[in-house]
């Protein structure tokens, strides 16, 4: 039976892709490189605000702000258009995206929070690094006022749910680089307690 469409409406949404049958999506930084410059065309293409973002080896995860279900059709094409020159350059044939991304509605600045933390944390879980600021592939840095951005980020949101003052970024590095009892980046974000101070 044919799976049904999803049901996406304006808002904001974590979604994570994962490579189909654990393969790497990533195999070298220029992949990464070329992976976020199609990521930006697409977004500015479908028109679509990408919050935050983070690249590991077999997987990626984004915050994005939709209009309306486009994302479906944007995720589509990146994916395809990414597969391809992801295998010609590799010299592979296979599918490398599972067929499905997980997209889960973010329906409160204390989620947000919480979802800007488990993105940022996940390298740390992976064991790349022990600083989740010294992750190359993550918005993280440009978020905590480190660089500035690789891509255009729409950070608007971010802003707002932490504090939506002057030193939001601030705020933002206390919430990633604070070791406290929330849990660690494994733990999906709707199951994490409220962040915010």
């Amino acid at each position: 039976m044919p799976r049904h469409p999803r049901n996406l409406y304006a808002g904001i949404y974590h979604l994570a892709a994962h490579g189909s049958d654990k393969r790497y999506l990533y195999v070298s930084d220029r992949d990464r490189e070329d992976f976020l410059e199609r990521l930006a065309a697409t977004w500015e293409r479908f028109e679509l605000a990408l919050l935050s973002y983070v690249l590991l080896g077999s997987h990626y995860h984004a915050l994005v702000r939709i209009p309306d279900a486009r994302l479906s059709q944007a995720l589509q094409r990146l994916h395809t258009e990414y597969s391809r020159w992801h295998n010609r350059r590799h010299g592979r044939s296979a599918h490398l995206f599972r067929a499905h991304a997980m997209t889960r509605e973010i329906g409160s600045d204390a989620q947000l929070v919480a979802a800007c933390r488990y993105l940022a944390l996940n390298p740390v879980e992976a064991g790349l690094v022990t600083n989740p600021l010294d992750w190359p592939w993550s918005s993280a840095r440009a978020h905590a006022g480190l660089e500035r951005p690789r891509i255009p980020l729409a950070e608007n949101d971010l802003r707002a749910a932490f504090g939506d003052s002057a030193d939001w970024r601030e705020r933002y590095r206390t919430q990633i680089v604070t070791i406290d009892d929330v849990g660690t980046a494994s733990e999906p974000p709707s199951h994490r307690r409220d962040l915010l101070p």
